[in-house]
């Protein structure tokens, strides 16, 4: 029955597109790790994140925003724990360690801030005066608290979201700009106070050593159009964090470019599908909402694929459902149940 109930209810062809997204890093990730352990964490993260992606997909409006708000300052506490303990990786604490896994806050918090903000948003346009400011400040508490891990590519992401959403509510136009502003200040001064920032931007311009993407498109070069086949990469044991920021760049070397353009298609599937769905609906919460989950998700795929190519400067950040890494399948999951509950049929709140 509750089987029945779920695939009556959801978007069905974004579901399935979902599904297959995920499928295509499950095969990838038996192409990339010759370790079985790796493999066998990725199956286990994909599958747990159906689970979410099929229960949050069930939850009415109030119960997701419940569960945003509940996870939003969870991890808010987390965020400042990181700071009390250790525990680092090339110069960043963003991860807090337990047992054997690498947890991190800043990646999973971003669907709950983006319904969170998206309420507040929505409640302001009925003139409700004090959700806006809250929301703001819930923001900048956000930002600043990843940017001092420091991790620049998240603050622009979440940022930039963020602004999406501002946009999409019709708020002054003013804000948006002033947003903007503030994203090209902070990367400017983090080019100058952060290293790891300066080196990435130097790369990328061709001022500094510039292995890593040279390897990359080495690597889409290598595979051609149908890829050595799976396992028979060179390049993946040379290229630093190839199965989580540079997973394109081995797709494009094992599998070819023909499944380097699949990926692309499904997520602009979804992109699309999910963009149409929302112009369908009247309730501005609803429309801030998705369009926020979906800016997000677009926005992170674009900027790891376009690091990939050597297009934008490296950003150490995941392509959603397709690297490995349980964080990011989480935060993903979450992203996608939320999307599908606020495009569930049985859920029309007003």
């Amino acid at each position: 029955m509750f089987i029945k109930n779920f695939w009556n209810s959801i978007d069905k062809l974004n579901f399935l597109l979902i599904l297959i997204l995920g499928l295509l890093g499950v095969l990838l990730s038996f192409s990339v790790n010759q370790n079985f352990l790796f493999i066998n964490r990725h199956s286990v993260f994909y599958l747990f994140s159906l689970i979410i992606i099929v229960f949050l997909s069930q939850q009415n409006d109030k119960n997701i925003r419940r569960f945003a708000l509940f996870g939003f300052i969870a991890l808010i506490i987390l965020l400042i724990s990181l700071f009390f303990f250790d525990y680092e990786i090339k110069g960043a604490k963003r991860w807090l360690r337990i047992f054997n896994f690498s947890f991190q806050p800043s990646e999973v918090i971003k669907p709950f801030f983006i319904i969170l903000s998206s309420w507040g948003i929505a409640q302001s346009i009925k003139e409700k005066k004090y959700f806006l400011p809250s929301t703001f400040i819930a923001f900048v508490i956000l930002i600043a608290l990843v940017l001092l891990q420091p991790d620049l590519g998240m603050t622009i992401l979440i940022s930039s979201t963020f602004f999406c959403q501002l946009f999409i509510a019709g708020l002054p136009i003013m804000l948006v700009i002033y947003g903007l502003i503030l994203i090209m200040i902070v990367s400017v001064t983090s080019y100058f106070f952060l290293d790891h920032v300066r080196i990435r931007i130097d790369s990328f311009l061709g001022n500094a050593d510039t292995y890593q993407i040279d390897l990359s498109l080495m690597a889409f070069k290598s595979g051609g159009i149908f890829g050595k086949g799976p396992g028979q990469g060179d390049l993946k044991e040379k290229i630093p964090d190839a199965n989580t920021d540079f997973i394109f760049a081995v797709a494009g070397e094992e599998l070819g470019l023909v499944f380097c353009i699949i990926i692309l298609i499904i997520i602009l599937l979804i992109v699309v599908k999910t963009l149409l769905k929302v112009l369908k609906n009247n309730n501005p919460y609803k429309i801030i909402a998705v369009s926020g989950l979906i800016c997000s998700f677009g926005l992170q795929s674009l900027i790891n694929i376009l690091s990939s190519l050597g297009m934008i400067p490296t950003k150490g950040m995941t392509l959603p459902f397709v690297s490995y890494g349980g964080s990011s399948m989480l935060a993903t999951g979450i992203l996608f149940g939320f999307l599908l509950s606020l495009t569930n049929i049985n859920n029309n709140e007003e």
